[in-house]
């Protein structure tokens, strides 16, 4: 009876569990610490699919095997997309050094430009050590920098930097996927040597950066920096060009997800040109009334949305509601009613097998938790048109940003670290100016560009990003308009993200599982223990965080980035961290620290005081190599260890002391980098 039951509620619902099945076996492969050969995975594909066949007539078996077939293609994706990018790692940092190479990218920012290049000729580096490619930023440039151009420039290099902290994010990885292999910075402007044709995709970074030279011309007064670093992120999809406090602004008044380019905008690209071919064409009697004019604008709008995807970059986020636009236009070619879990399970399932890597990122699982959970409230539930519209409106945009608040914000928190307690009460008024103020005036400035006629739409377009930027300077001023949590811990995160699933997949009773699942993941969380000491990767900077949470810096010079991420984890962003000379007993020899449990950590400076600290500490850590005698400390971090192992994470369990590495974390994978 169970089983039958089963059968009849569930068996429709399979498809939207393959991208989870997917997940999971990608997820498998990025979580290992060593490789494995790329022929693993295949093979276990062929296996349990050749099983799931034999078994076709046993419901159950087969259910299991097919699942389990489907986690093996997951794995082969990912295992196979990692074997196909195969990027070259810079080893070591390197330089100063001149550097040849034809750009693949530019990006304008804030400060600058940021450039890839490939087909590198780096001076006295060995071949074998040339990175696939590498991304260098620069302050100052003597001419226009394009897509194609081949360029000399004298640059630092270094490969790219690994997690700050044991469970922190891995930007080799992210850089790996993105086939850089080493980051830098130039000394002075870069010489462009010759330009070359760069190819289809080239022609959009040129047309972009088209686009930001008009918008500059047309803001170039001080005062409206903000207003053009925006108009230029919404309609391009280039953020780097906004002010840092700004940008700050935003996302503490939750309005960041405006700045991505993503459902929204696509939706909206779409939508416009959708209607706008089908009403010039409705104008035109003998087309309105022998040819189906509804296909050829849902036709236009698939290729608008298309031209916009690949105008602003191609993101995770923006591929996703271009796959689930063209799935629901297609809808309308074939007849049918489109906007449905299952559109948003198959555009999942294309970008996990096309770059399985999306799965970690940030961009994916905030994306992808707000469009499955805005479809599952909708898409069985009937809107009632008797009611007032504007309140209709109001009602519903509230119900919108409630939803998507709640599905994103463990996933925020998890990244982040932090929650915006007042997003709902600004996309209220963020979401309507974007709307019907910002986006359509800014698509019209697209529109005119090519005639000239873009500085009136883009003025009524910078008049709706002041009152944008006025709701969320507003916003963040509130009291308590974000919060600084402690870092999830990723089992936490994977039982409500789990729990959140079955509530959206699942009917009948089945569905009341789902939040039991999310309630135990929320406790689950807990019993999570955050670090007592971190050490980054070159001992230069360690910290230490109290049970009072007040948190202790080794120095407040250098490392900014590291500083502040550290305090996110810890939950502390709130809170003026203080320096070990302040607190701790420390000399020019270095610093004592007596944890409540009687155990003495040392912070070794200098190397007259090795051989005392030897004899006193319990847990040793020097940026130097430590002596071959050092017999008093149960555990030693030196400048081997930082070296090979990256930075570390220390735990205290009642009178124990517990060490992780980054190391220890990640392992040996094709995109991690240690010292020798």
């Amino acid at each position: 009876m169970l089983i039958r039951t089963f059968k009849s509620q569930e068996k429709d619902n399979f498809f939207l569990w393959i991208p989870v099945l997917l997940g999971t076996g990608i997820a498998f492969y990025f979580g290992m610490t060593t490789e494995i050969p790329v022929w693993t995975g295949l093979t276990c594909v062929i296996i349990s699919g050749v099983t799931t066949y034999y078994l076709r007539d046993y419901y159950i078996a087969y259910l299991s095997t097919i699942a389990l077939t489907i986690v093996f293609v997951g794995f082969s994706s990912a295992q196979l997309r990692s074997y196909y990018v195969d990027t070259n790692i810079l080893p070591y940092s390197f330089g100063p050094a001149v550097i040849q190479g034809r750009i693949a990218q530019a990006t304008p920012t804030e400060k600058g430009v940021k450039i890839v290049l490939d087909n590198l000729q780096i001076a006295r580096l060995r071949a074998d050590h040339v990175p696939s490619t590498l991304r260098l930023h620069v302050n100052s440039t003597k001419n226009q920098v394009r897509t194609g151009q081949w360029v000399k420039a004298r640059a630092m290099l270094k490969p790219p930097p690994q997690p700050s902290s044991p469970d922190g994010f891995d930007y080799q990885r992210h850089a790996y996927f993105q086939k850089i292999g080493a980051i830098g910075f130039s000394y002075g402007a870069v010489t462009i040597l010759k330009e070359t044709p760069g190819g289809f995709l080239s022609l959009f970074d040129d047309l972009r950066l088209s686009i930001q030279e008009r918008i500059s011309q047309t803001f170039h007064e001080d005062d409206d920096k903000d207003i053009k670093a925006l108009a230029i992120a919404f309609l391009t999809g280039n953020k780097n060009v906004i002010d840092e406090a700004t940008h700050e602004t935003v996302r503490i008044s939750g309005l960041a997800h405006l700045l991505a380019i993503s459902g929204l905008h696509i939706g909206l690209v779409s939508s416009i040109a959708f209607f706008s071919i089908r009403l010039i064409l409705a104008y035109i009697p003998n087309m309105a009334l022998r040819y189906p004019i509804k296909k050829w604008a849902a036709v236009g709008a698939i290729l608008a949305a298309l031209f916009f995807t690949l105008l602003t970059g191609a993101s995770v986020p923006t591929v996703r509601a271009f796959i689930m636009c063209a799935v629901v236009f297609s809808g309308i070619l074939l007849d049918r009613k489109a906007i449905s879990l299952r559109t948003v399970a198959l555009a999942a399932i294309v970008i996990l097998l096309t770059y399985p890597e999306s799965l970690l990122g940030a961009s994916f699982q905030l994306s992808f938790a707000a469009v499955t959970a805005l479809v599952a409230f909708y898409e069985n539930r009937k809107t009632d048109f008797n009611s007032f519209a504007p309140v209709r409106y109001v009602k519903e945009i509230f119900n919108s940003s409630l939803i998507a608040s709640g599905a994103t914000m463990p996933f925020a928190a998890y990244h982040f670290h932090r929650i915006a307690l007042w997003g709902i009460g600004a996309n209220l008024l963020a979401i309507p100016i974007t709307v019907f103020w910002v986006m359509p005036f800014g698509l019209l400035s697209l529109a005119l560009m090519p005639i000239g006629f873009e500085y009136f739409p883009l003025m009524v377009m910078g008049w709706g990003i002041e009152s944008l930027l006025w709701v969320a300077q507003q916003t963040a001023e509130l009291p308590f308009a974000q919060l600084s949590i402690e870092a999830i811990s990723t089992g936490s995160l994977i039982l409500i993200t789990l729990g959140g699933i079955i509530v959206c997949f699942m009917t009948g009773p089945l569905r009341h599982t789902g939040i039991a699942v999310l309630m135990i993941g929320l406790s689950f969380n807990l019993f999570n223990q955050t670090p007592d000491i971190l050490i980054n990767g070159d001992g230069k900077l360690s910290a230490i965080h109290q049970e009072n949470g007040h948190v202790l810096m080794s120095q407040m010079r250098n490392s900014s980035y590291t500083r502040n991420n550290w305090l996110k984890r810890w939950g502390e962003m709130d809170t003026a961290a203080q320096t070990y000379d302040q607190l701790l007993d420390c000399d020019q020899q270095g610093c004592r620290y007596l944890h409540k449990s009687t155990q003495q950590v040392i912070f070794n400076r200098q190397s007259l005081a090795l051989r005392e600290d030897c004899q006193n500490a319990d847990l040793l850590i020097t940026p130097l190599n430590s002596p071959l005698n050092c017999p008093k400390p149960h555990h030693i971090i030196d400048a081997h260890d930082l070296k090979t192992k990256g930075a570390h994470a220390i735990y205290f369990n009642e009178g124990d002391i517990h060490i992780v590495s980054v190391k220890d974390k990640r392992g040996q994978r094709p995109w991690t980098v240690y010292g020798d």
